[in-house]
């Protein structure tokens, strides 16, 4: 069956026209790019020079080109595959084909070497979700909080809260006093509110020491939720000071 190639979307498609590679004999072929595709057959049926010699010679050859001639130097050279000519084609990467020993702890991403690859690429680029929730976990901003309190009731009270971050070694006393002398005044210990200084009145020794940053919260602020733009202008400065 002809294909006309001129119709096919190069954008969306890898398109070889007349491939000889070794035993291809001017092989035309199509392949859908983003999709997992396999390449099968009997052995010496052209699969490995389909695959190595022509679509990843060049894609890799393509790629080292359009490198600085100083880079170039440090990469291996490909010959052009013996092809008409090869469209929609991205830069390659071929895993090598290699007999590995056996362990029964491998898996195929130890196996092929893109196991740290894999990490990296869901680290970096993939996004999390809360099997609880279902939502997005993601970094919030100031916009965020902003739009959660415009859902709230309004005249309704809220605290707005932040963490305690200790310096290694440093104890939650000393952190404290430093607060303070920044312009904070209140605390919340156990969902109390504790004045900062009345902290140590307010609690017995043993309390004290006993506590753990995790187990008190700074209060940035206390709001009372209003639909005016000075009330937001001032949340907006809150929130950053809690972030």
């Amino acid at each position: 069956m002809q294909v006309d190639f001129s119709k096919i979307d190069p954008k969306k498609n890898i398109i070889i026209k007349g491939a000889q590679v070794h035993n291809l004999k001017n092989l035309d072929v199509v392949i859908p790019r983003n999709k997992l595709v396999v390449i099968t057959g009997l052995s010496g049926s052209g699969k490995s020079s389909l695959a190595f010699d022509t679509l990843y010679a060049e894609g890799q050859r393509r790629y080292v080109e359009s490198l600085s001639s100083y880079a170039r130097q440090f990469l291996g050279r490909l010959d052009k595959p013996k092809v008409e000519y090869i469209k929609g084609i991205a830069p390659a990467i071929a895993i090598e084909q290699k007999v590995n020993t056996t362990n029964a702890r491998s898996t195929v991403g130890t196996s092929t070497e893109i196991y740290d690859y894999m990490k990296l690429l869901y680290a970096r680029i993939g996004r999390t979700f809360s099997p609880v929730s279902g939502r997005e976990v993601k970094k919030n901003t100031v916009s965020d909080v902003i739009n959660d309190v415009k859902n709230l009731e309004i005249n309704s009270k809220w605290l707005l809260l932040a963490p305690i971050h200790l310096e290694e070694g440093r104890q939650l006393e000393d952190k404290l006093k430093v607060l303070l002398q920044q312009g904070f005044s209140r605390i919340l210990v156990n969902n109390e509110t504790v004045r900062l200084d009345d902290f140590s009145t307010s609690l017995e020794v043993t309390d004290q020491h006993s506590l753990d940053n995790k187990d008190v919260l700074l209060i940035v602020d206390r709001i009372v939720v209003k639909d005016e733009e000075e009330f937001y202008n001032r949340l907006a400065d809150a929130v950053q000071t809690a972030f």
